[in-house]
């Protein structure tokens, strides 16, 4: 399974889905928590359950929101769930992202200018680069 993270905007949203869906035909399990939260639960903690789950877990941070949440209760404590960050070119990370830097699970900010730039570095960039961390070489 992989746990895609980021924003539920129109456009943002746009690009989590086509992100799945190209993760999908590569065989993997892609999640988007785009659904309702368990009455139980709260979204941190769900999130969080899912990222146990994943093999390794997508994050776009453009325009971050919830991500750093999200992330601070996810990274530290799963180390051998890998993260590749994704980021539009034309922004920046969130402040307090250089947090994450310090963790070798988590993987250099991949820049795109938009969503053809992600599919077509997926099969040749991303995924091997996470499968290596995953498989722990």
């Amino acid at each position: 399974m992989v746990l895609i993270l980021g924003r539920f905007t129109e456009e943002r949203k746009l690009i989590l889905d086509i992100l799945r869906d190209e993760l999908r035909k590569r065989n993997y399990l892609a999640v988007l928590f785009d659904f309702s939260k368990p009455s139980n639960r709260d979204i941190t903690e769900t999130v969080s359950t899912l990222a146990h789950l994943a093999k390794f877990i997508i994050a776009d941070v453009t325009d971050a929101k919830s991500i750093p949440q999200e992330l601070l209760a996810i990274v530290p404590a799963l180390p051998s769930v890998p993260v590749q960050p994704l980021l539009l070119n034309s922004q920046r990370e969130y402040g307090m992202f250089e947090h994450f830097r310090r963790f070798p699970w988590v993987l250099q900010t991949y820049l795109y200018e938009d969503i053809n730039d992600v599919v077509s570095a997926l099969s040749s960039e991303i995924l091997p680069a996470l499968e290596k961390i995953a498989a722990g070489k």
